[in-house]
This record gives structure tokens, sequence and C-alpha cells, in this order.
């Protein structure tokens, strides 16, 4: 199985590229998707993403 090469690492901040100014936490990369919280409110029910959606 090849290993995945993701262009964002758990931690980093992004932003998506339809809202650019809420910030994000990638916290999980899995199957070519990111699994991101909120950066102010990290409680609120995380969001999903391609890479090519990310800024």
């Amino acid at each position: 199985m090849e290993r995945q090469e993701s262009k964002f690492k758990p931690g980093d901040t992004v932003y998506a590229k339809v809202n650019p100014e809420v910030k994000l936490i990638v916290r999980l990369y899995y199957r070519r998707i990111y699994y991101c919280k909120f950066a102010k409110d990290p409680e609120k029910k995380e969001v999903v993403f391609f890479e090519r959606e990310l800024l």
C-alpha cells in the first residue's frame, strides 16, 4: 500500500477557499481528506475538505 503524501500536516493552520477569513486547524489527514476544526471554536462540529479546497 502506498503512503499518501499530504500538503498539510496535523496541527497546520489552513483556510478554505470558499470562506478564507475563517481559520481552520488540520486535525487529521486520512484517505485524501482533511478533517479540520475551527481555530476560534474547537467544540464546533469539524469540517472536511479535499486538498484542492484549502489554502
